[in-house]
């Protein structure tokens, strides 16, 4: 290693890699090049954390687990060290409900996940939910509009046709302000709710105290604006190529080439080895 890291944590999908694909060839041998050298490795997703995140890289052909996860974009947290999952700030249902009331009239899907992909609830099948239940072996009950504000939830989570409804969408967040709720997109076409001051910046500063590493020595890796946050905490932060411009603007470097290209693995490959 050419400069003293401590860790290494990135974005999933658009950062290492294709929604529901594998690491390309260098960012394949970045990951292991990072965890032979000692550093520990970490991954930071809306994904939530169960066995499938936890067993992600020997889905991809490691022999080992990463060493920390963010999951929900900050909502949930867990280490290899202790094993443990730990979860803060759920969106309340009243919230959700509130939500809902002006969403629901729109031809958009809804998805919460109550226990990972163990236990999922959505309006509708769509794509990304037959994608999921495909690529995750999620267990999936389809539900009516009252179902998803039983309880307090991780987030509430939106598909949609960006290019129908994008406008209108944003028109109603701005006409139903709100101090509980936070949103942010996390892909095309899908945009999240949560509660106000979680996000994965604040995760990392978390998991950094509890695992006494210097955000300083931290390299933090993302495409997205639900990765800005981590990407402003951390020492370092990397934004793809393919990434929006928001975390471009807020990222010390994007790479010249994006997550299809094996744009991750190639940057760090010459930057840090």
């Amino acid at each position: 290693m050419k400069e003293d890291i401590r860790l290494f944590i990135c974005d999933i999908d658009g950062t290492l890699v294709e929604k529901g694909g594998k690491p390309g060839k260098k960012t394949h041998e970045m990951i292991k090049r990072i965890h032979d050298a000692g550093i520990p490795f970490g991954l930071a997703s809306g994904r939530p954390v169960d066995q499938r995140t936890i067993g992600k890289l020997k889905d991809w052909g490691f022999d080992f687990e990463p060493d920390v996860l963010i999951g929900v974009n900050g909502v949930e947290t867990w280490n290899r060290y202790d094993r443990k999952k730990k979860r803060i700030k759920l969106l309340p249902k009243e919230e959700v409900k509130r939500i809902l009331d002006y969403m629901w009239p729109l031809d958009v899907n809804v998805c919460v996940f109550e226990d990972g992909y163990n236990k999922v609830i959505a309006r509708r099948r769509d794509w990304m939910i037959e994608e999921s239940m495909n690529r995750n072996k999620s267990n999936v009950e389809f539900v009516d509009k009252e179902r998803f504000y039983k309880y307090d939830v991780v987030k509430l989570e939106f598909h949609y046709d960006e290019d129908r409804y994008e406008d209108q969408i944003m028109e109603l967040i701005k006409a139903h302000p709100s101090k509980e709720s936070v949103w942010i997109k996390s892909f095309k076409g899908t945009l999240e709710f949560m509660r106000p001051g979680i996000d994965k910046g604040v995760a990392l500063v978390n998991i950094c105290d509890q695992l006494h590493i210097p955000l300083e020595k931290v390299v933090a890796c993302g495409d997205m604006d639900n990765d800005i946050s981590m990407l402003e905490k951390a020492g370092t932060g990397i934004c793809l190529a393919n990434g929006s411009e928001e975390t471009k603007k807020a990222a010390d470097f994007v790479t010249e080439k994006g997550v299809a290209e094996d744009g991750l693995g190639e940057f760090v490959l010459k930057k840090y080895f």
